[in-house]
């Protein structure tokens, strides 16, 4: 799907530059197809690769530089237009500059190599000038680009490699401390941004059309693993678009919320993490997706540490940083009431659990998901769940940040409990493991259930006395579907948020409007309602709070966090569950082929101890 935006489109919105990677690269490009140094909603185009972190607090991304890949002496445009292409992951654009000159350019980033491709075609007076600069800390340079630049980073894993800065025909080079120049006397040139001495080389044989036809290739393969095509074509631009980004965003260790420095440097979160995987899973992208609990795994024993003794005493439980990096032993989190979380807990199990309802694979589950999920359900019985009155309730923690960060008995975060240990029973049921275990996990979900907080006319609460409108309420249906959507208590307590509007619409108490992320949230409550119409309606919502390319912000009306992995992952499975579920009757004739999730029939599976 190509889409396109103007210097008139744009005007007046949030326009952001482009992301270009392939989950290891990360770049930006604006407007002319080029990376100059302006800021657009907090985000100033540049080159990362993830995992590439210094040691200091908060483990910031290390910079490789940008490039300027315009005319010489170019003055501002005059007009412009920018397409995102979705399907082969193409940035184009066409710029016309006061004197009448024209620059057309084709931008990408392998899929499946650390090379970037920048296509020029000028026509105009003056020389096409390409401009890389790059002025690292606590990195040692030898070499230079065309041969390659060899880098040594002084950071969290002493990084080392090479780049090149490769052109397709002969080309001026010049160099100045910190910046390389190549400048051409023709009208039309390649350049090539290589990361190692191999991709250099194969980026000098295969030329553009060669590493074009294997990106595409790639992308096919990707795209053909599911599809859905949607009648309205603003939905189906955020769809896509969504899913662009998810992929682009998928490194070999998790998902962050966008592999940029102003998305917290591109830390994990096990709560984020759930969302986008969730886009990513029910579209039919299961090996991507796969990535996370398998993150999750090879993080277990850092997490088992956090909560065990001294001398290698494992009591079985485990606990993840709210905010993770790649080094399995830190803590990624700033300090704040966040580190009082402990719902994250839950939505890594789910992650884990879901993964396995749409695979099926129970090698997967036995040697993955189910340690992960087993670690959780044990944190939340053996740190999270306590007694008060005779019965089981969840201690303080911080539920959802709006509403403090010391909550006893909290809905969302007691939902999540009840998840995990869910979860844990039936995946131990499925394996015929921990039978003890299972049992009581099962035990405790169902006293948890009965004790969630309701006010005296009947509705859930977001904690006890509570009387703030918060999402968490509807945390039993999404992303913890642990009550019966056919239950009074529950009906009413939707029913009664969604009559109070956009009054906790965000994250944080900022803007007016409900943002696309809680609008998708919402329409995920009104699908698990048999709801599909009301659903549809909040979808078509949420579309229309998104930027110029239809990507999803954090929260667009105040520009908070554009291209957010995940509203992305959250907006995309909606759309997902709506056509495998019970569609609108707009949908009934769409085509897609999605995969849908395993329901387990916990009355089948042994979930008490043999006598």
């Amino acid at each position: 799907m190509k889409i396109t935006t103007t210097e008139t489109t744009a005007a007046g919105r949030n326009y952001v530059p482009l992301p270009l990677g392939n989950g290891d690269l990360s770049l930006q490009l604006d407007f002319q197809g080029s990376m100059e140094q302006t800021e657009y909603s907090g985000m100033t185009p540049g080159i990362l690769r993830a995992g590439v972190r210094y040691d200091s607090p908060g483990f910031p991304l290390a910079s490789f530089g940008y490039l300027s890949i315009l005319p010489e002496g170019a003055a501002a445009p005059v007009r412009w237009s920018q397409t995102l292409d979705t399907g082969r992951a193409l940035v184009s654009s066409t710029v016309e500059y006061p004197d009448g000159s024209t620059l057309q350019t084709e931008s990408f980033c392998c899929l499946t190599r650390n090379i970037a491709v920048f296509r020029r075609r000028f026509s105009g007076p003056g020389r096409l000038r390409l401009e890389y600069r790059w002025h690292p800390r606590r990195t040692r340079l030898e070499g230079s680009p065309e041969y390659g630049l060899h880098y040594r980073i002084d950071g969290l894993g002493g990084d080392c490699g090479s780049i090149h800065l490769l052109a397709d025909r002969p080309v001026r080079r010049s160099e100045t401390p910190g910046s390389w120049q190549l400048t051409a006397e023709t009208d039309e040139l390649c350049f090539f941004l290589a990361f190692g001495d191999e991709e250099a080389a194969y980026a000098r044989q295969r030329g553009f059309d060669g590493l074009f036809a294997e990106h595409c290739a790639a992308w096919r393969e990707f795209h053909g693993e599911g599809f859905a095509e949607l009648p309205q074509s603003r939905l189906r631009e955020v769809y896509e678009t969504a899913i662009y980004h998810l992929r682009i965003s998928s490194t070999r260790w998790s998902i962050p919320v966008g592999l940029f420095r102003t998305h917290w440097e591109g830390r994990y979160f096990g709560f984020d993490e759930y969302f986008a995987v969730g886009g990513l899973l029910t579209a039919g992208h299961l090996d991507t997706a796969r990535r996370v609990p398998e993150f999750r795994h090879a993080h277990l024993d850092a997490a088992r540490q956090r909560t065990s003794g001294y001398f290698g005493k494992d009591n079985g439980s485990a606990r993840f940083p709210w905010e993770t990096v790649e080094q399995p032993s830190l803590d990624g989190a700033p300090p704040g009431l966040w580190s009082d979380h402990i719902f994250h807990m839950a939505t890594i199990a789910q992650t884990a659990w879901e993964h396995y309802q749409y695979t099926g694979d129970r090698e997967y589950l036995a040697a993955t998901g189910y340690p992960v999920i087993r670690g959780c359900a044990e944190f939340f019985r053996i740190q999270a769940v306590t007694r008060a009155g005779g019965r089981a309730m969840v201690t303080k923690c911080c539920d959802l940040e709006r509403l403090g960060a010391a909550r006893e008995n909290p809905f969302l975060t007691t939902c999540g409990a009840i998840a995990a240990f869910e979860a844990a029973a039936l995946s131990a049921g499925l394996l015929e493991r921990d039978a003890e275990l299972a049992a009581e996990w099962h035990r405790l979900a169902e006293e948890l259930r009965g004790g969630l907080p309701q006010s005296a006319d009947g509705v859930y609460l977001p904690y006890p006395g509570c009387t703030e409108t918060s999402i968490a309420v509807l945390g039993g249906l999404f992303p913890f579907p642990v009550l019966p959507p056919d239950g009074p208590v529950l009906r009413r307590t939707v029913e009664r948020y969604f009559n109070a509007g956009p009054a906790a619409g965000n994250m944080y108490p900022v803007g007016h409007a409900v943002c696309t992320w809680y609008a998708a949230w919402q329409a995920m409550a009104r699908i698990r309602l048999g709801q599909p119409e009301e659903a549809l309606k909040l979808l078509e919502q949420a579309a229309e709070s998104t930027g110029c390319f239809s990507e999803i912000f954090e929260i667009y009306e105040t520009g908070n966090h554009p291209w957010f992995t995940t509203a992305e992952g959250l907006f995309v499975r909606a759309v997902n569950e709506l056509l495998t579920s019970s569609p609108p009757v707009a949908w009934r004739s769409v085509r897609f082929r999605l995969p849908r999730k395993r329901e387990v029939d916990s009355g089948a599976l042994r979930l008490e101890p043999s006598l």
